[in-house]
């Protein structure tokens, strides 16, 4: 279930983003305006060969349907940590001007 999801929520940002109807979409897939209505309320799941006919006609590698925009990139995360780090290196630093000033 996660990835059907994964999928028909990445398709319809897509189609969004791109500003393509669903009925442009369908015509542009060779398929039924109302299956791709079905589809992005979780009623159709797509086929394999419906997903790449939808990533042709939305000009996208049709991986990108399955990449999960939500999670963070390990170098994301690394990038996260080290503005901790300097975050609480600049209140240590605050903490003891203050301290040594008193």
């Amino acid at each position: 279930m996660y990835l059907e999801r994964l999928v028909i929520d990445n398709i319809k940002r897509i189609r969004k983003k791109k500003g393509i109807s669903q009925e442009k979409l369908a015509e542009a897939c060779n398929t039924a305006t109302s299956y791709i209505g079905l589809m992005e309320i979780y009623k159709n799941v797509p086929k394999l060969s419906t997903i790449e006919r939808i990533a042709n006609a939305l000009d996208v590698d049709p991986l990108v349907f399955f990449q999960d925009i939500n999670k963070i990139s390990p170098e994301q995360e690394a990038e996260i940590q080290n503005k901790k780090k300097e975050i609480v290196l600049l209140f240590e630093k605050e903490i003891d001007n203050i301290l040594h000033n008193q």
